[in-house]
């Protein structure tokens, strides 16, 4: 931050303040409001539909105020309200240290994508500077002589441009939105992945420091981090930046209708990666997950949150297999020690790259899961999601998974309960819904 902006402070606006915002309103007469405009705004200071803030300089004088709220239509853009600086204040920093401090705001809630705001053409270039784009001007829409520019800003997007300013946008595509992240893809070749969670960003420089370790280490392509933007002070999103792997996720429709031989092929490049990257050696990667590494531990936690936040919307049946499940698995415990390795976390149809051409699998993605665990977890993961068939020519290929299929069965088994619970802790409706319709749905 500037140090030129240290003297202002910003806090939450008190019903004391209301008459400093005001005399800021007026001082802002004609040019940038309107005078009929002063009744909506103190229509808006009684009611104060979302967050709103004040600024104070060394003093302790409130010198510029602004909020920002959700949009109506569209709960993932944020709207940007009544922000003004005292007049005698322009050009001194204090609207720039304003405006960043509500972006910060904004940019930390995942909720928004969008930040939305009308303005008057003659604050049109300083938003400007902070990438808001101009959608269009309505003449004399706030008052006679007092036109409207409506404004927009990509959090995404503007991301992108303060972190890469040399490279020319000429195609963002969004891409999809998995569990964690959202993605887009840039110029037809550069992935750029941007975390939906507020501790997407811690998540995001481990799975950094991953990639860039094991990029070359693997039989197969994995991303490999070109940039990287983990400020956590930062007024857009954090993301992370790599060259798109080639290929279309293998279906499990897909798969069936490939040929054995095919299918056998397959079946090996997928045991040869897993076996791969099981045995890695990491050094000093992950050295303290290693050294406390309990999975029994963890799924005991699973399990005590599903039974507190899941069993209400479960049936009778479905909670009853629930507690068999688990207890055959958690009293095992002292019978079946798990030896650590790296883990995928997440090996399923959507992360696992198929050229339709070679007939091959051509990468492998998504790593945000991934870390130290059981080896079965990965392998439940291709069960679950290309069937049995299928996992008998992976077991051919890598026999020793033999030893740990009550824990490959048991992993499989907790999949559409921990699809619910996440949904549940992270106010994913349609993840929850799903999950736990396929638990009610077979018992």
């Amino acid at each position: 931050m500037d140090n030129s902006l240290s003297p202002y402070r910003l806090r939450p606006f008190q019903d004391q303040d209301r008459e400093a915002c005001l005399t800021i309103f007026d001082s802002n007469v004609p040019k940038y409001f309107a005078a009929e405009e002063r009744r909506d705004y103190a229509l808006y200071l009684e009611k104060l539909p979302g967050p709103y803030f004040v600024l104070e300089n060394d003093s302790g004088s409130v010198i510029a105020c602004g909020g920002y709220g959700t949009d109506r239509d569209n709960e993932s853009t944020a709207v940007l309200c009544w922000g003004m600086v005292d007049r005698s204040l322009h050009r001194t920093g204090a609207g720039t240290k304003l405006l960043t401090e509500r972006l910060r705001r904004i940019s930390a809630d995942p909720q928004f994508s969008i930040v939305k705001l009308e303005t008057s053409p003659h604050s049109r270039g300083f938003f400007e500077r902070f990438g808001f784009t101009a959608l269009g001007t309505i003449p004399d829409g706030f008052a006679p002589g007092l036109d409207l520019v409506k404004m927009e800003l990509d959090l995404a997007l503007a991301s992108i441009r303060r972190a890469c300013p040399d490279l020319e946008l000429h195609s963002v595509e969004p891409i999809g939105s998995g569990q964690n992240n959202v993605i887009k893809l840039v110029n037809a070749e550069l992935i750029f992945r941007f975390p939906k969670y507020k501790e997407g960003t811690i998540r995001l420089k481990r799975e950094a420091d991953l990639l860039s370790f094991i990029a070359d280490r693997l039989p197969l392509d994995v991303p490999l981090p070109l940039t990287c933007c983990l400020d956590d002070d930062a007024i857009y999103r954090p993301f992370i930046c790599y060259r798109k792997v080639n290929g279309e996720p293998l279906e499990a429709e897909r798969l069936l209708q490939l040929g054995h031989d095919v299918l056998r092929r397959l079946a090996g490049q997928l045991a040869g990666f897993l076996r791969q990257l099981h045995s890695m050696n990491l050094g000093d990667l992950f050295k303290k997950e290693r050294s406390t590494f309990d999975p029994y531990a963890e799924w005991e936690d699973l399990y005590e949150r599903i039974q507190s936040k899941l069993y209400p919307d479960l049936k009778p049946e479905a909670r009853e297999w629930t507690d068999q499940h688990f207890g055959q698995f958690l009293h095992a415990k002292t019978a079946s020690p798990i030896v650590p390795v790296l883990v995928h976390g997440d090996f399923g149809t959507s992360n696992l790259l198929f050229d339709p051409y070679e007939l091959r699998i051509c990468g492998i993605l998504d790593f945000d899961e991934a870390g130290i665990g059981d080896p079965a977890v990965d392998y439940a993961a291709l069960l679950a999601s290309y069937g049995k068939s299928f996992f008998k020519l992976v077991l051919d290929e890598h026999p020793e998974v033999q030893r740990m299929m009550d824990r490959v069965l048991f992993y499989q088994g907790t999949f559409a309960l921990q699809e619910a619970l996440f949904g549940l802790e992270n106010g994913d409706s349609e993840a929850f819904q799903a999950g736990v319709e396929t638990v009610n749905s077979r018992c």
